[in-house]
C-alpha cells in the first residue's frame, strides 16, 4: 500500500506552477511507521486500512487530488496542473485494463445514482463519476469532532471533459455537501443544470 501510493504520487507535488504547491503528507517507506511508533507499536492492517481510505498518515492536497482523478477519467495519463495557458504535459501514472477500467468508471459513476452517497448531486442527463469523503480534522466545536468534506470527480463519466475537486476545511457535515458544490461547478462547465435545481424549479 505505501510503495503504491508512492508510485501513484500521493506524497509528490502537484506540479502546478504556483509557489505555494506543497507536498502531500504520505509515508514514503514502511519503516515510517517503526520511526514514528517504534517497531512494535503498530500494526500493518490498522495503518493500511486507514492509508486506503484517506486517513491517518494521508493527508492529500485538493490539487493533487484533482490530478489523480484525472488520471481516472483518461485511462491512467495524468495531466500536469497549469494556471497559465500552456500546452498540457501528460504522463502515465497507471495501467489498468479495460475490463477493471471499466468497472471503475461505473463504480464512480455509481456514487451519484440512486443509492449513492452524492445522490442528490447527480446532473440532469449526464453520468458524474466520483467519490465523497469525510476526514476526521481533530478540532473540535461544541464537543463535536468536525470534518474536512471531500468530493472529487469527473463528467461525463464516459467521455470526461472536466475534473473538480471540493474540499471544505473544519465543518460540520460530510462529503456530500462538497458534492453539491462539484455538481454545480460542472453543470455550469457543461452548460447544464444539476438535478436538484431542476426539480427546484419544476
Amino acid at each position: 500500500m505505501v510503495a503504491g501510493g508512492v508510485a501513484l504520487g500521493m506524497n509528490a507535488k502537484s506540479g502546478i506552477d504556483l509557489p505555494e504547491d506543497r507536498r502531500p503528507s504520505f509515508p514514503d517507506r514502511v519503516g515510517y511507521f517503526d520511526d514514528k511508533y517504534g517497531p512494535r507499536n503498530w500494526t500493518a492492517g490498522s495503518v493500511l486500512m486507514n492509508l486506503a481510505i484517506g486517513q491517518g498518515e494521508d493527508a492529500q492536497t485538493v490539487v493533487n487530488m484533482a490530478r489523480f482523478y484525472s488520471a481516472l477519467a483518461i485511462d491512467g495519463n495524468v495531466s500536469k496542473p497549469v494556471l497559465a495557458r500552456r500546452r498540457s504535459e501528460r504522463t502515465k501514472l497507471f495501467e489498468l485494463n479495460a475490463k477493471d477500467l471499466a468497472e471503475l468508471h461505473t463504480a464512480l459513476a455509481g456514487v451519484t445514482e440512486a443509492g449513492g452517497t452524492a445522490a442528490a448531486s447527480a446532473i440532469k442527463g449526464v453520468a458524474l463519476a466520483g467519490k465523497t469523503g469525510t476526514a476526521q480534522s481533530g478540532a473540535f466545536r461544541e464537543g463535536k469532532e468536525l470534518n474536512h468534506a471531500w468530493f472529487v470527480g469527473y463528467a461525463p463519466a464516459d467521455d470526461p471533459k472536466i475534473v473538480v475537486a471540493v474540499m471544505l476545511e473544519y465543518v460540520p457535515f460530510h462529503g456530500s455537501v462538497s458534492a453539491h458544490i462539484a455538481s454545480a461547478i460542472i453543470a455550469h462547465y457543461l452548460k447544464i443544470q444539476p438535478v436538484s435545481m431542476v426539480e427546484t424549479e419544476g
